[in-house]
This record gives structure tokens, C-alpha cells and sequence, in this order.
């Protein structure tokens, strides 16, 4: 079957960093941004039936067409759950789309963004403004460019809700990575704190496997509720773990009155399906507790981290 669209320029756009072997071959109609910063390829480009994207050294990291799908799946029902979430942490983030959701939340009296690379925050200031709806220029939001895993180690005060949202655990690396990333975090979490990531749900990678698996073991109640998501290639498990809120027995009346008190409307969420949404095929549920073909230890050179 013959296409009468033609592109001057396409990207082999990869789902992951480590595994190469899932691309999404894309046109390019007009690069908009592409510089490469001391960590990597940074670019922005319009994409047919996408709108604007963002490609970290070829990853995509998010499309205007269904961004908004991740990114309320991730701030939001962390949000919507405790009772008084005064500050946020978002590791990752710095397109400043997860920093816009959690804005929306009226009770928020600060929220900090720790990214490591200081181009893609400009870039994405920059020229993905209908994206981040001035959330950089918020009063409530300090954005710093720098490691996160310095910060964490001695944090200025301790944070109600903690979004990781700078890891895919793919391969040894990423999952040793997460391993140090949720060890730091658990001791940046306030009391009643709640702490949020994501990972892929594809068979056999299931890379939230890692992430949900690290926070069983650190936390009391952990939880998971799903979306579809197709520029990162399908579906996506978002995970929540705390001590002192049981995700599922928070009223679906309480998410709803928290939920209207948001600014601006909700596009993806049901805040009428939870807790129901929280239920897990047999099938996720083996999955997430069976061992991967490797299961690495965690390695010498994070040795320092106290589990």
C-alpha cells in the first residue's frame, strides 16, 4: 500500500534508551529545536498526527497528541490522595509538564524540579509553551539544574509527594539506578508522604516490575493503576507507595471532591474509577512478583546507598 505522504525528514524514534529493538520510524515535518547538551541530544520537532515532540538522543519523550495522559496519570492521583500535599518533589521533569499538573493543585505551597540537564529545561521553556502553560514562572515552583542524587542525600526539608520521573528500568544499570533512586527517596518523604513513578507494562520487559517491586519492599501500601499511552508504544503501569495512606480504602468521594478542587479540567483520569481502578489482572500480578530472566544485585559502586 502506497503512502502520498512523504517527510524530507524522518527519526528512528526509540521507545527506551536500552533496548534498541523498538523504534517508531516518524516524519519529521519541521525541526524546531536539536542541540546536544554535555548529556545529550536534545530535539524538538513537529511530528504529523503527534504535534510537537521531545527526543532525548533519539527517545521520545513526549508528544503534544497524549502527553497530557502520562502526565496527569502520574502527578495527579498522588495528589488526589493526600490529605495536605504542601510540597512536591519531581525528579526528571524538566519539560516543566509534570511541574504544570501539579500546579493544578490548589494545595500545593511549593514545588521543586531537580533535572539534570539544563538544555532540555531551556529548550522546553523555550518552545513548548502551550505544553507547559508557564509552569517555569509559577511563584510556587524552583527549578535546579543538577544531579538529583546529591540532593537527595541531604534534601532542604522533606516532601509530601516525590515523582521519579527521570528512570525507565530497562537493563542492569537502570534497575541499580532505581535501587539508589528509591533508597534516597524514602528517607526525603515527610511522615504520610507519598512517593509516584511509572514504568512499561509490555511483555517481557515489564520494566515497572522494578519499580513496583523496590517500593514493596520500603513501604506499607504500594498500588498501581494503568493507561495507554501510543507514541511511548502502548501501555503504561503508574505506581504509588506510602506508609500511612491505604490507596485503596481513600473514599472515591474524597478523590472526587479533591479532583473538583483542581485548576482546570481533567482530560485522562476518572477520579470516579478510583480505587476501583487499582485492580490487577492475574496475570500483572504474577508478572510483577516473578524474578526476570536476570535480576541484578545492586552494584559496588552504589554500595553507599543505606536500603
Amino acid at each position: 500500500m502506497s503512502s502520498e505522504w512523504k517527510s524530507e525528514s524522518w527519526i528512528a524514534a526509540s521507545l527506551d534508551r536500552q533496548h534498541r529493538g523498538r523504534h517508531t520510524l516518524l516524519g519529521i515535518e519541521k525541526w524546531i529545536f536539536r542541540e546536544r547538551s554535555d548529556y545529550q541530544e536534545v530535539a524538538i520537532a513537529a511530528v504529523p498526527d503527534l504535534g510537537k515532540a521531545l527526543f532525548l538522543d533519539a527517545v521520545i519523550e513526549l508528544a503534544e497528541a497524549d502527553e497530557f495522559i502520562y502526565h496527569e496519570s502520574l502527578a495527579l492521583p498522588p495528589l488526589l490522595h493526600h490529605p495536605a500535599p504542601k510540597r512536591v518533589l519531581i525528579q526528571g521533569g524538566g519539560d516543566g509538564l509534570a511541574l504544570r499538573e501539579v500546579l493544578r493543585d490548589p494545595r500545593v505551597e511549593e514545588a521543586v524540579v531537580v533535572e539534570l540537564d539544563g538544555l532540555v529545561v531551556d529548550a522546553c521553556r523555550a518552545h513548548l509553551p502551550d505544553l507547559h502553560r508557564g509552569s517555569f514562572d509559577d511563584p510556587r515552583a524552583t527549578v535546579l539544574v543538577q544531579d538529583v542524587f546529591p540532593y537527595l542525600e541531604s534534601p532542604p526539608g522533606s516532601f509530601d509527594i516525590i515523582l521519579v520521573d527521570l528512570l525507565d528500568g530497562y537493563d542492569d544499570v537502570a534497575v541499580r539506578l532505581y535501587e539508589a533512586v528509591l533508597a534516597l527517596s524514602r528517607g526525603a518523604l515527610s511522615p504520610g508522604g507519598i512517593i509516584a513513578g511509572y514504568g512499561d507494562l509490555a511483555a517481557p520487559r515489564l520494566a515497572v516490575r522494578h519499580l513496583y517491586r523496590g517500593l514493596e519492599r520500603r513501604f506499607a501500601h504500594v498500588a498501581m493503576h494503568r493507561a495507554s499511552i501510543q507514541s511511548f508504544g502502548g501501555e503504561y503501569g503508574f505506581v504509588m507507595a506510602a506508609d500511612d495512606v491505604s490507596f485503596r480504602d481513600v473514599p472515591g468521594e474524597v478523590i472526587q471532591q479533591r479532583a473538583s478542587a483542581l485548576d482546570g479540567e481533567i482530560h485522562a483520569l476518572v477520579p470516579t474509577a478510583f480505587p476501583s481502578c487499582f485492580g490487577t489482572p492475574r496475570y500483572l500480578i504474577d508478572a510483577l512478583h516473578r524474578d526476570p530472566p536476570a535480576s541484578p544485585a545492586l552494584g559496588d559502586e552504589f554500595s553507599w546507598i543505606a536500603d
